[in-house]
C-alpha cells in the first residue's frame, strides 16, 4: 500500500494501461494501439481528479464492447522451448534435493564425484563413436593405438568441458547438456556389454601360418624319406645333404629325436629311430628311418625295424632306365655262359694231342671226365694190348 501511494498519477496511469495491453494482446498490433492511444492521459486526469481506476481486466472488456470487437477467446498455453523444458527439470531435481537432509548430503557426494562422471561421459562417447564407424573389436571393445588416442582426446574435452572451460560459444553449451543426456542414457547398455564381456569367456581364432621346425611339405611336416632310382626300385641307406653340405634331417634346430608320424589307415602313432645301417653313427640324415609304433597297452614304443613305404616300387622314369637287379643277374649269367681263355686253351691242346693218339687213346680221352675222374669203364678200355690191337685191324 505505501509502494502505491509512491508513485506519481503518472506512473499508476501507465502501470494500468501496461495491465489493459495485456489484457487486450489477442488483438492486431496496430488495432491494439489505435484503441489505448491516449490512454494513459486521461487515466492521469482522472487521477489528479481523485477518481479510481478500477480493474484492469474489467476495463479492458469495457473498451473491446465499446470497440465492437469479438470477447477475448480462451487463452492458448505458450509453446515452452526445449530450453525452457531443461530448465525446469534441473530446477524440479534441485528442489527435490534440497527437499530433505539425506537429499542434500547425496547431492554433496555425487558433486564431488563429477571428476569421475566426466571420465566416463568421454568413455562412452568414444565407445559409441568407434562402434559406429565399424571399429574391429578384441573382447567386445573397440581397443587399438588410435581408439586409445580419440578417447584420451575426448576425456580433456569432457574434462574442461565440466570446469566450464572451452565454452566460447551458448551452441557448445547446448552441445554439451545434449552429450551429458546421451551419455546418461548410454551408460547402461556400456556397463552392460562390459559386465558381459568380462563374465563370458571369448575364444578368437586366428589362421597364422605356421612355422614348422625340420622338413616341411605344402605346410605338412615330413616325418620320413623313401628314395627311388630310376628304374623305380625302392634304395635304403640313402644320404641327403643340403647345398652347404650340411646334413638333411627331419627334426628341428632343438630337437633330439625325429618327429612321430602318424599311420592313417591303422590309426596309429609311430615313434623314428635311426635307419639301420646308421644306428651306430647315430646319423639322422641316412633315410628311411626306423620306426615301431606305440603300444596301446602300455604307450611306449616297441623296437624300431625297417620302415614300410607306401609304395614298393614305381614306375621307370623313361626307357633309358635299367633295373640294377635284372643288370646283375645278366653279367653273372654271361660270366657262366661265356669263353674261358683258359678251358679254351685246353681244349685246343688236347684236340691236338687226340690228333696225335690212336683212336683207342682218344676214345679213353674222350670218355675221362673234366673233372680228372676216372669213368667207370677206364679199367676195361686200358686193358686192351697191342696184340689186341692187331688183331683188331686185321
Amino acid at each position: 500500500m505505501n509502494a502505491s501511494v509512491s508513485l506519481t498519477n503518472a506512473q499508476r496511469a501507465e502501470a494500468f494501461t501496461t495491465e489493459v495491453r495485456a489484457h487486450l494482446s489477442d488483438l492486431p498490433a496496430d488495432e491494439l494501439d489505435e484503441l489505448l492511444d491516449g490512454l494513459g492521459a486521461d487515466l492521469t486526469e482522472r487521477l489528479n481528479e481523485g477518481d479510481a481506476l478500477g480493474d484492469a481486466a474489467q476495463y479492458a472488456e469495457e473498451l473491446r464492447q465499446a470497440a465492437g470487437l469479438p470477447p477475448r477467446g480462451p487463452e492458448k498455453p505458450a509453446k515452452v522451448t526445449v530450453a525452457e523444458k531443461f530448465t525446469s527439470l534441473k530446477q524440479r531435481a534441485a528442489d527435490w534435493f534440497d527437499a530433505t537432509p539425506g537429499r542434500q548430503g547425496f547431492r554433496g557426494l555425487m558433486a564431488s564425484l563429477r571428476p569421475v562422471w566426466w571420465v566416463l561421459r568421454a568413455v562412452v562417447g568414444a565407445w559409441v563413436a568407434l562402434l559406429l564407424l565399424r571399429h574391429p573389436l578384441v573382447n567386445g571393445f573397440p581397443i587399438s593405438f588410435w581408439s586409445l588416442v580419440f578417447t584420451l582426446g575426448l576425456i580433456i574435452v569432457s574434462v574442461q568441458w565440466g570446469r566450464g572451460r572451452w565454452l566460447p560459444q551458448q551452441w557448445i553449451v547446448r552441445v554439451r547438456d545434449i552429450a551429458n543426456v546421451a551419455a546418461v542414457i548410454l551408460t547402461v547398455p556400456f556397463l552392460a556389454a562390459g559386465w558381459a564381456n568380462i563374465s563370458t569367456p571369448h575364444y578368437d581364432y586366428v589362421v597364422e601360418e605356421a612355422s614348422t621346425q625340420g622338413l616341411a611339405h605344402n605346410g605338412g611336416q615330413v616325418t620320413n624319406i623313401y628314395a627311388y632310382d630310376c628304374a623305380g626300385n625302392l634304395l635304403d641307406s640313402v644320404r641327403l645333404y643340403d647345398q652347404d653340405g650340411k646334413p638333411i634331417t627331419t627334426m628341428g634346430e632343438d630337437e633330439s629325436t625325429a618327429p612321430d608320424s602318424w599311420v592313417q589307415a591303422e590309426d596309429r602313432s609311430y615313434a623314428h629311430s635311426f635307419n639301420p645301417a646308421a644306428r651306430d653313427a647315430e646319423a639322422w640324415n641316412v633315410f628311411p628311418l626306423s620306426n615301431a609304433p606305440y603300444s596301446d597297452v602300455t604307450g611306449e614304443a616297441g623296437t624300431p625295424a625297417a620302415a614300410q613305404p607306401q609304395k614298393r616300387e614305381l614306375p621307370p622314369l623313361s626307357r633309358d632306365c635299367v633295373d640294377p637287379a635284372a643288370s646283375a643277374e645278366g653279367s653273372a649269367h654271361g660270366a657262366e655262359e661265356g669263353d674261358n681263355p683258359a678251358a679254351e686253351g685246353d681244349i685246343t691242346e688236347g684236340a691236338k694231342q687226340g690228333e696225335e693218339s690212336t683212336p683207342a687213346e682218344g676214345a679213353t680221352r674222350q670218355q675221362q671226365p673234366a673233372d680228372g675222374s676216372t669213368p667207370p669203364d677206364a679199367t676195361t678200355t686200358s686193358a686192351v694190348t697191342p696184340a689186341n690191337q692187331t688183331t683188331a685191324r686185321q
